[in-house]
């Protein structure tokens, strides 16, 4: 008995990693067979006393990426962003201006990294981003590994991402998801926070 319980602790001690491994991974192909056109994210804002909803709706993947977008009360704003090649491969700006109407991007993007931004992270462990747009001074972020949960399709995932950081006299904070595929931001505190709720497919 005594053999069977020492066996069922090394059993435990040496294959639990290699699940919780599995699992991430699972998770992170669940939400990359989501990110597809139809599929809404629905974001959670919160901008001083104000808490809405930002929902957008996929329209173009890959190269290019755009999306319809709608806010909820109290801000009631919908519009439409387009990022083309250049900015989805090149920018090293955030575009974060949800104030209406359609918006065409080449150096910035939006709910998203460019390709730019993530081989730099990947690489050496810090971003140097623009918060604000293109004209915005140039901001270094820290990175720390981290796991961030949200639903895909109804169900909790669990995926390895990034936690970026930086600034001096205020403190900005942007989650990004280890995905080459799709680099979607999670979360962003600038001020004004924004965190992922949902992913789902039509």
């Amino acid at each position: 008995m005594q053999r069977i319980f020492r066996f069922a602790i090394l059993f435990t001690a040496h294959f639990l990693p290699f699940n919780v491994s599995a699992q991430n991974i699972s998770d992170l192909d669940a939400f990359e067979k989501a990110i597809k056109p139809g599929t809404v994210l629905t974001y959670n804002v919160t901008m001083g006393e104000k808490k809405y909803q930002l929902i957008a709706t996929l329209q173009k993947t890959g190269n290019e990426i755009s999306f319809d977008w709608e806010t909820t009360a109290p801000a009631g704003k919908k519009g439409n962003i387009a990022m083309n090649a250049n900015a989805v491969s090149k920018a090293d700006a955030l575009y974060t201006d949800f104030s209406g109407g359609e918006t065409k991007l080449d150096k910035e993007t939006c709910f998203f990294i460019s390709s730019k931004v993530f081989n730099e992270i990947a690489s050496t462990a810090q971003a140097n981003l623009k918060l604000s747009g293109a004209t915005d001074t140039v901001t270094v972020l820290s990175n720390t590994i981290s796991e961030f949960n949200f639903s895909v399709n109804d169900n909790l995932v669990a995926v390895p991402g990034w936690e970026l950081e930086g600034g001096s006299e205020i403190k900005y904070t942007i989650d990004v998801l280890e995905s080459v595929k799709f680099p979607l931001i999670v979360r962003m505190d600038l001020g004004w926070t924004i965190q992922l709720a949902s992913i789902k497919n039509p």
